[in-house]
């Protein structure tokens, strides 16, 4: 077996080069790749596609991963004959990217699963990466595979999918210490009342880009009572006007608006169902779906945000509020992560350095 030790000096210059491809929007990998997502079954758009790739691809510049690599291998390369398994939802575009690139770096084999909402990106990226130095271990295979090849297990998913992934990898021997399981989770954002109009649209990216269908993305808006919802309904407008919404995200929308109407819940939406927003508890509702929860004191927010840290991935916010720094990022950054963001606020570097 190739050693991944000879290679993992290497591996941060290895993936750089091959994100600098794909930072090219007329890279043919990259073109072809973009093509066959947008006739997969999933709630992807082009524009969606170019921005998430472009994005991460600018995080992987040589510098940062070399940065990140000397936290998840601080005693050099952990060795190859370790598999860190990885089964991957596919929700949003590219979404398998991170734990990709951080098992490589700390030097371990890489197993992965691909969805069907998803199969063209990464599986490119990752033959890219392949190519680029034959020495990298990667191997994309069923989940029921990974799980057998695992040595330690991140899976991700529904709460249905992962609870089941959770029994089957603890009947195959998986202990407990050496899986990372992340469920569902959802966003919040909390407002002054006094955000600009860029703060808005920064919102509304934060809640519709990938029609609303990541962990990051934003569900419930926490606005006080004063605050009138109308810059916030055309900053919502502006922004589908540079990222129209799927075809599939409008049906819904046009039912559940409809719902609403029928049982008298206070609601505003877009003219083409590409958004809705209502008024109400703090409870998450569908796909680009917002729940705009009005408060008087802001403490009522903070109170709450404690009381449901199991379910909240982040907290989008402009303003001071007296929650963990850790929970908090801008408006504006919720499809924006850094390359170190730690999902379910455990860092990479806390489950692979052992």
């Amino acid at each position: 077996m190739t050693q991944m030790g000879s290679l993992h000096h290497d591996i941060s210059s290895v993936i750089a080069r091959v994100a600098a491809k794909w930072a090219d929007p007329d890279y043919p990998v990259r073109e072809d790749a973009v093509e066959r997502s947008l006739d997969a079954d999933n709630r992807f758009t082009e524009a969606a596609i170019a921005f998430a790739i472009n994005q991460q691809m600018g995080e992987l510049t040589e510098s940062s991963l070399r940065n990140w690599q000397a936290a998840l291998a601080p005693n050099g390369a952990a060795g190859s004959s370790v598999a860190v398994s990885a089964l991957n939802p596919g929700n949003i575009p590219f979404v398998e990217l991170q734990d990709f690139v951080a098992i490589l770096l700390a030097g371990y084999r890489y197993v992965g699963t691909v969805s069907s909402k998803t199969p063209a990106l990464f599986p490119a990226f990752v033959s890219d990466i392949m190519d680029e130095d034959d020495r990298v271990e990667a191997d994309l295979t069923d989940w029921e595979d990974a799980l057998e090849q695992a040595d330690r297990l991140i899976a991700s998913g529904s709460d249905e999918t992962v609870a089941v992934i959770r029994t089957r990898a603890l009947e195959a021997g998986l202990d407990e210490s050496a899986c990372w399981f992340r469920g569902h989770r959802y966003s919040v954002a909390i407002l002054g009342g006094s955000e600009s109009e860029q703060d808005l649209v920064n919102l509304a990216e934060d809640a519709l880009l990938h029609e609303g269908q990541g962990c990051r993305n934003v569900s419930i808006v926490f606005a006080p009572a004063s605050m009138s919802i109308d810059p916030v309904l055309d900053a919502f407008a502006h922004f589908r006007g540079m990222f129209a919404a799927h075809d599939r995200t409008i049906g819904p929308l046009k039912m559940q608006q409809a719902l609403l109407k029928a049982v008298d819940v206070p609601h505003a939406w877009a003219d083409g169902h590409e958004f809705l927003i209502s008024r109400g508890g703090a409870d998450p509702q569908g796909p680009c779906h917002i729940r705009w929860v009005q408060y008087g004191q802001r403490n009522e927010v903070e109170e709450w945000i404690r009381r449901n840290t199991e379910v909240l991935q982040g907290v989008f916010t402009n303003i001071a509020a007296d929650v963990p720094k850790k929970w908090m990022s801008p408006l504006g950054t919720a499809q924006r992560p850094e390359l170190e963001w730690a999902p379910d606020r455990r860092s990479h570097t806390d489950f692979l350095v052992w």
